[in-house]
């Protein structure tokens, strides 16, 4: 018997039961997809954050306040001053919403020098319109992609540079709303802890005038060398003890990884689990067709197929439904896994109501010249910074992110689902081949 005998054969009975035939490729497709489409979001925004925090650099630390006083100049003057420090970067972080034009943004608000912006993102700040804004405590702000394109807006321009924007801030002594002018706005970047796409960052002394601080939520630290990192770290912690969480890159990336491998073999198990219900429909179809061909396999062994033969028949039908359904399913799955990253990026940039305010102070206005860069930075923060008049934001941030497709996982996700198509097939296929002739013809 020719491989195209067999091939036809099983090909005659999936093409003349046609819905049920597509209903078992569903649900081969469905694990697949589901396997695929869950799997390439978690490796996404894991290679996202790896991004972002490789950004940062191996010789970075991060040092998040956890007491309520924060940290002070004292504190970046005297950190600036140990052996292993290159330099400093202090942050203010506090929450604010920004409105514009009728939109109204949930925002970051950041409070960085250009020096520090610039040496935090490698000396390139991205800029799509406009310039850095001054360091002085003067109005002048720049805003993230997703502030001047917010998602309410359809992804039009919202904010031109030069306009002024509302900062609505809430703190515990009521709200209040300040006018800023938009010196520049920064190029889409990806998402991270904070994401700078929803973020307004100025100058540190406007933060802190805005937010109500005097200290500091982040002091970013440089070590001189990569060797110098864990002794520096062991140094801080032995500073602050209890008041501050010292975190290095490396801790960052590690524990990243960990997390998101964790949760992606979560999502392969339930990707999985889909594959195992398929199987079972497969299973209980090719039964069926059994039972409905039994005639037929009388006619095929008495006209002399053998048991191999007829085997091979049923075995060849579960391959079909395997491949066919794989391939499906991974169609369905990169489109529902784009789908996803979609929803979840705008699901998080979605903009919130407007709020009543008890003051309202303005902080001026101007005009600024256009330009434009390119490169790219994100900026990294802690949930760990000290509560300030603010909520904070350090977990709050608009997630933007590419599913990651790898080939590995796409081929074993089609793998696994011809196996599963094969070992569903393999009792309806034995069964099929032990009916005796005499038996089978009976049903005619």
């Amino acid at each position: 018997m020719e491989l195209k005998d067999i091939m036809w054969l099983s090909m005659k009975d999936l093409s003349q039961k046609k819905v049920r035939t597509a209903l078992t490729m569903i649900m081969v497709a469905i694990g697949v997809a589901a396997i695929i489409a869950l799997i390439s979001q978690t490796q996404g925004i894991s290679v996202s954050i790896q991004k972002s925090l490789s950004s940062l650099g191996p010789t970075t630390i991060l040092l998040t306040s956890t007491s309520t006083t924060g940290f002070t100049s004292a504190d970046t003057a005297r950190i600036s001053q140990l052996s292993y420090v290159n330099y400093t970067i202090p942050v203010v972080e506090g929450s604010a919403s920004a409105i514009a034009n009728g939109y109204n943004t949930s925002v970051t608000l950041i409070g960085i020098t250009p020096q520090g912006l610039e040496e935090f993102t490698g000396g390139n700040v991205s800029i799509y319109q406009g310039t850095l804004y001054s360091d002085t405590l003067s109005p002048s702000s720049l805003i993230g992609y997703s502030v001047a394109f917010p998602s309410s807006a359809g992804g039009s321009e919202a904010v031109d540079v030069g306009q002024p924007i509302t900062l609505e801030i809430k703190g515990r002594g009521g709200s209040s709303t300040y006018t800023v002018p938009v010196t520049g706005i920064l190029n889409q970047y990806g998402s991270s802890i904070v994401s700078i796409d929803t973020a307004v960052l100025m100058s540190l002394q406007e933060a802190q005038e805005l937010l109500h601080e005097s200290s500091y939520s982040i002091i970013i630290v440089k070590a001189k060398n990569l060797s110098d990192v864990t002794p520096l770290s062991t140094e801080l912690s032995d500073i602050y003890g209890s008041n501050a969480r010292v975190l290095t890159t490396q801790q960052l990336l590690q524990t990243t990884s960990s997390v998101i491998g964790s949760i992606s073999l979560i999502l392969g198990i339930v990707g999985g689990i889909s594959l195992l219900v398929a199987a079972i429909g497969i299973m209980n179809v090719m039964l069926i067709s059994v039972y409905e061909r039994t005639h037929e396999i009388g006619i095929m062994k008495s006209i002399g197929f053998k048991r191999k033969h007829i085997l091979l028949v049923f075995m060849t039908q579960a391959l079909l439904i395997g491949v066919l359904g794989g391939i499906s399913g991974i169609v369905l799955g990169v489109g529902a896994s784009e789908a996803l990253s979609v929803v979840f990026t705008h699901a998080s940039s979605s903009t919130t109501g407007a709020t009543t305010t008890t003051s309202t102070t303005f902080r001026g206005s101007g005009s600024f010249a256009g330009g434009s860069g390119a490169g790219g930075a994100v900026f990294v923060s802690s949930a760990g910074a000290a509560p300030t008049s603010t909520s904070s934001s350090g977990l709050s941030s608009s997630l933007s992110y590419s599913p990651a497709f790898t080939p590995e996982v796409i081929l074993i996700s089609l793998i696994v689902a011809i196996l599963v198509s094969l070992l569903a097939g393999i009792y309806p296929a034995i069964r099929a081949s032990k009916l005796e002739p005499i038996d089978a013809l009976r049903e005619l």
